[in-house]
């Protein structure tokens, strides 16, 4: 267990970029602890923490350190670390202008990481990937993985996420962009002024880059307050690196406001701390400002002097051998990329092949369906040659036959509908192959609890394959029932009794599956004087059945989207008033129906002030496999089979909604 904690710490440790900030104190007390520890955990984590503390105050030191921190975590087999370590090698070689190098290691350790699911490195990894092509001046790829890292950082809601916003900004200030960024900037600044400790954010970056927001946007007094600050908070961090660039720009600023004097004096400063840790990049900048200066004046032997040195600087950052290995680099990333995407797709072909098998298996069940009912209908076609005198009533009960005839048509939208829970069961059948053989691998290896660890994953797997077998069994069979005719009788029924007791059914099925949605009130209006009715019961049962569950998902769907909340947690304000005074209800209303053309009818009402139906969708939702309900939570046959079991005694059935307000559907069945 304490070795857990250990390795947490320095993955912690790692990951955080404010750790980079300390102070001599604190680093004599980290060399203090090393010379006495007695474990290798112990000095790879105080190795860990002196890598990052020299990281903007002594180069030197940091590369040091990490490659001891490297050494050990290779005997101790911490590949976690080893990923973290190679990649904060690689951005401490970005400082010092050793640009090929920076993104090889960043490249290799993304390849550690990959393999072990680390969210946090692979965001920390993309970061830095970033960083380096923001000095190569490609902004396009390094806004590509600051994003990345910032989604990947949202996700696992770390704060670091603002660090990547800061870069983000820097990216748009790069490209002339003013207002993005200030905007990002801004957003960054409010949020580590409120927090503290400042969790992951680099307070002097974020000071000059302010700085030059406002420079851009024309503000040259607040540029020149947060220069100043961010020389503050570097002395306060002991953050060298940004205290020569919070030196660098605040030279420029004096330049453009024609004090050149005030200029040469942070110029200087800045070279002077850039060369104290071996800041390349800053050292470059700040010897071409001198130099500009000093030709200003017209003292042509210092202009040429840090020329020479500006020049040095330039070639070992940005020459020809430099460009030519990062070209190298670059080139056989982008194979490797390739090269893994080409097993992607080939990976994807072999499930597409499995999902068309798949696919004209349900074929030819669909296929031996219809033969089956096209043998029923002819059977039924003999019996109404010899029983004119229940013509009608057959004639009725033909009309589901019928309906099958066209149900050849629907064979693709069968298939598809069938397809998608069946790549989910091959999918997950394919990862549990994979986990099986990791699980008999740590076994062997006497990692229990990784076996243990990853029995769990595949019982959830397990349990999803269970899931979609399911889906896909409620599937056929829903198209079984939609196929088969009735063989039910027809009997004097009470429709209020029948509805009222699916209305309960109903209710309580669904009240047991959502217990977060609380009570749902239920109206109900019937009218006493009604006949019995000659009706199937079972079938009609079904009609109200399905309307029912309808009803309920529709307000129970409507409560659950009130209750959602903003990321800053408050209730959508749209909907904020609304949910106040919110009760979920289901009427059901019985009457005696008679109007001009039309035999006496008994009408039922079915009302709910759920989600509604959108305009654009409600003339579809009699027809097979539509559904209003998201993907797995329906089969598209309910009211389809519903629209057919009202037909089929006569009656008629109709629906009128308004998306937001509710829905009613109207069910006629004739008096016989």
């Amino acid at each position: 267990m304490k070795k857990v904690l250990i390795i947490s710490f320095i993955c912690a440790t790692l990951l955080n970029s404010s750790f980079g900030q300390s102070s001599p104190e604190e680093i004599k007390n980290l060399k203090e602890q090393l010379s006495t520890a007695t474990n290798d955990s112990a000095r790879l984590t105080l190795c860990a923490g002196l890598a990052i503390g020299y990281r903007f105050s002594n180069i030197d030191s940091s590369l040091l350190y990490t490659d001891i921190a490297l050494d050990l975590a290779n005997t101790l087999k911490q590949t976690a670390i080893q990923a973290q370590l190679l990649s904060l090698k690689g951005a401490t070689l970005l400082e010092i202008g050793k640009l090929p190098e920076s993104l090889q290691l960043q490249f290799v350790a993304m390849k550690l990481i990959e393999g072990l699911k680390d969210t946090s490195s692979k965001a920390a990894i993309l970061n830095r990937i970033g960083n380096t092509y923001m000095e190569l001046a490609d902004y396009k790829m390094a806004n590509k993985y600051y994003f990345l890292s910032r989604d990947l950082y949202q996700q696992i809601k770390n704060a670091t996420y603002y660090n990547e916003l800061s870069n983000i900004g820097n990216i748009y200030e790069l490209m002339k962009m003013p207002d993005s960024a200030l905007y990002y900037q801004q957003i960054v600044l409010d949020f580590s002024l409120k927090n503290t400790p400042k969790l992951g954010i680099v307070r002097p970056e974020i000071m000059f880059r302010m700085g030059n927001a406002y420079k851009m946007n024309g503000d040259t007094a607040k540029a020149l307050e947060f220069y100043k600050k961010g020389i503050v908070e570097s002395y306060k961090e002991n953050d060298i690196r940004d205290l020569t660039m919070n030196n660098l720009f605040l030279a420029r600023l004096y330049k453009d406001m024609n004090l050149p004097d005030s200029s040469i004096k942070y110029a200087y400063n800045s070279l002077q701390t850039g060369e104290a840790v071996s800041f390349r990049k800053g050292v470059f900048e700040a010897s071409s400002l001198i130099s500009e200066l000093y030709k200003n004046k017209n003292k042509s032997d210092s202009a040429l002097k840090y020329l020479s040195r500006a020049i040095t600087e330039k070639d070992s950052l940005i020459g020809t051998k430099r460009f030519q290995e990062l070209q190298r680099i670059i080139l056989d990333e982008q194979e490797l990329q390739r090269v893994e995407e080409a097993k992607r797709i080939a990976t994807q072909n072999r499930q597409k092949q499995y999902a068309l098998l798949a696919g004209l298996g349900v074929f030819l069940v669909v296929a031996s369906i219809l033969y089956r009912n096209n043998k029923q209908k002819q059977k039924t076609n003999k019996v109404l040659e010899t029983t004119l005198t229940n013509l009608k009533s057959t004639q009725s009960q033909l009309i589901q036959s019928e309906k099958m005839a066209s149900l050849g048509e629907l064979t693709a939208g069968i298939a598809h509908e069938i397809q998608n829970p069946l790549n989910f069961v091959n999918n997950f059948s394919e990862v549990n192959k994979e986990l099986i053989e990791e699980m008999q691998q740590e076994m062997d290896n006497g990692n229990l609890e990784d076996a243990k660890t990853i029995s769990k994953q595949l019982k959830s797997n397990q349990e999803k394959i269970n899931q979609h077998g399911k889906r896909a069994d409620a599937i056929v069979k829903g198209m079984l029932q939609h196929s088969r005719s009735s063989i039910g009788t027809k009997e004097p029924t009470n429709l209020n009794v029948l509805a009222e007791e699916y209305l309960r059914l109903s209710y309580h099925a669904f009240l047991t599956k959502n217990e977060s949605i609380g009570e749902i009130k239920l109206i109900t209006n019937f009218d006493p004087h009604l006949p019995a009715v000659n009706v199937i019961p079972q079938d009609i049962g079904r009609v109200f059945l399905n309307l029912f569950n309808n009803a309920f998902w529709a307000v129970g769907e409507r409560s659950k989207r009130l209750s959602v909340s903003s990321p800053n947690g408050s209730l959508r304000e749209k909907t904020h008033s609304v949910l106040e005074t919110y009760t979920p209800s289901v009427t059901l209303i019985t009457n005696l129906a008679t109007g001009k053309n039309l035999a006496t009818s008994i009408e039922i009402r079915i009302v709910d002030n759920g989600i509604g139906i959108p305009s654009h969708i409600i003339d579809k939702i009699f027809q097979p496999f539509f559904s209003t309900k998201p993907t797995g939570q329906g089969t598209g046959l309910g009211l389809s089979l519903a629209y057919d079991i009202v037909k089929a005694h006569s009656g008629s059935i109709a629906v009128d909604s308004t998306e937001l307000n509710g829905t009613f559907f109207t069910i006629l069945i004739p008096i016989q």
